[in-house]
């Protein structure tokens, strides 16, 4: 029993101070994997931080760019709102001076009867007074046109030339909101500031991005003018409405006895890019013996006419150029001052082929340096000292010192319509008709989203921060590491 206590206290002895070493190693294992999932968790957040500064930045400057063209269609609306406004007060001076005509021609017929038939001529006289009272309120129309007209001038030019400012520096504009928005990210404690995030301004890299923004912007749109505003020129004709349009007048001013009878005719006209003619006519037909049989022959009236140009030029004469449309022709007021359809910017690729994916691309790239993410090895932590047992030194890998993240938004546009799943938040939006709405500057539905940039896009900005172009096949969402 001696020897066998002996024996197992030796053993003993001999075993001493192996679980000190177990300890140990299991203590720098722990080390190790608290180091790694310490620089890992920064490293993470330090990409995550990137890649969304790139996002907002990107999203910042296109909404900004959706924005300005929104503000181009309220304007262009606006101006085509004037001009729809301004042959309403024409057609309005055109029939009133018919309404003169009318009354002053019915007024002495009825008080020649009255000699004759003494109750006819009071009704004679009252039309006299309706037609006194016509002309009074025609000349003050003709005063207030000649004001609208110069008003109408004075906003168009106003609103051409702010939209030629705004679209020229829309790119720009864009650009300072991106980079704002990128600085918004960083982190500020009192008066110290993170290094953080920035917009990656190296010269090869910005020039890229700029060149890539500007040229979309630029070429997005242009300036219709000349002969070149026919859309506009529709959107014009399109905006009158009915009574600005078309005035065949009512039923009793269109009367057909068979052999006797009225007719009245009226509207407006857009002669060319550059001038307004409206008219009025009333006309009294009997058919008399003609070569043919029994042919119309006709009476003037009533009659009234507005026009504006710019030269308060006459226009032309309207068929079938008979009595009532001479009369029209002549007595008609000529304003001037009027230099036509609006000038416009709008979508400069009106295509079918460009309708389905029409929009603009925005892009920003972001960096953030390694000294700006505090790492084991930016603390100080585990450097190697160059001891024979070496260190816990876990140096990160970054492509040029730096994380790096590509952002891009699209601005693109899209009317709310009858009938989109989970849509129901903008009824009042929705066409009657449910069509589909293709972008233009006449309606202000342009908005901005996150996209992905093109393998193209990646490479050539790979290129520009001094990578290589292959990382464009396999970094996803365009961030680069």
């Amino acid at each position: 029993m001696g020897r066998i206590a002996r024996a197992r206290a030796a053993t003993i002895k001999r075993m001493r101070g192996q679980a000190l070493i177990w300890l140990l190693g299991t203590m720098v294992a722990a080390v190790a994997v608290l180091y790694g999932v310490f620089n890992t968790a920064q490293i993470t957040v330090a990409k995550q931080r990137t890649v969304n500064a790139a996002d907002a930045g990107a999203l910042a400057g296109a909404t900004v760019q959706a924005r300005v063209l929104n503000l181009a269609a309220y304007n262009n609306r606006a101006m085509m709102a004037n001009e729809a406004f301004l042959i309403q007060m024409l057609s309005i001076e055109s029939w009133i001076q018919y309404l003169a005509t009318t009354a002053d021609n019915f007024g002495t017929v009825l008080e020649i009867i009255g000699v004759f038939l003494p109750p006819v001529e009071v009704i004679g006289q009252f039309l006299d007074r309706v037609g006194d009272v016509a002309d009074r309120v025609h000349d003050g129309l003709v005063k207030a046109n000649d004001f609208i007209i110069k008003a109408v001038e004075i906003e168009k030019k106003a609103l051409y030339g702010a939209h030629t400012v705004v679209v020229n520096a829309g790119g720009l504009l864009a650009e300072d909101a991106a980079t704002k928005i990128v600085q918004a990210n960083r982190t500020h404690f009192g008066t110290h500031e993170d290094l953080g995030v920035e917009v990656d301004t190296r010269p090869g890299v910005r020039a890229a991005t700029f060149a890539l923004n500007e040229r979309d912007w630029l070429a997005f749109t242009r300036a219709y003018t000349g002969n070149r505003r026919t859309d506009s020129r529709e959107v014009v004709l399109n905006s009158r409405d009915q009574f600005s349009t078309h005035r065949p007048g009512a039923w009793w001013t269109n009367i057909d006895l068979g052999l006797v009878g009225t007719e009245k005719n009226g509207g407006s006209q857009l002669k060319g890019f550059d001038r307004w003619e409206t008219q009025d006519t009333l006309e009294i037909w009997e058919k008399v013996p003609c070569k043919s049989g029994m042919c119309k022959e006709y009476q003037p009236i009533g009659w009234g006419r507005s026009n504006a140009d710019r030269n308060g030029g006459a226009g032309d004469m309207w068929s079938p150029r008979r009595s009532a449309q001479k009369l029209a022709y002549y007595d008609g007021e000529k304003h001037k001052g009027w230099s036509g359809v609006p000038d416009i910017y709008d979508i400069q690729d009106k295509s079918a082929r460009a309708r389905e994916r029409l929009g603009l691309d925005f892009l920003v790239v972001t960096r953030r340096v390694r000294t700006a993410t505090l790492t084991s090895k930016q603390l100080g932590i585990g450097l190697d000292v160059g001891a024979n047992t070496g260190g816990a030194d876990m140096a990160e890998r970054l492509e040029a010192d730096q994380y790096t993240a590509i952002g891009k938004a699209r601005v693109f546009f899209e009317r709310p319509r009858r009938g989109l799943t989970n849509d129901f938040t903008a009824r009042s939006l929705w066409r009657e008709d449910s069509a589909k709405e293709y972008g233009s500057l006449f309606s202000p539905y342009w908005q901005a989203r996150l996209a992905d940039p093109s393998p193209e896009e990646k490479a050539g900005l790979l290129i520009a921060m001094g990578m290589l172009p292959d990382k464009a096949l396999y970094t996803p969402g365009g961030q680069t590491r």
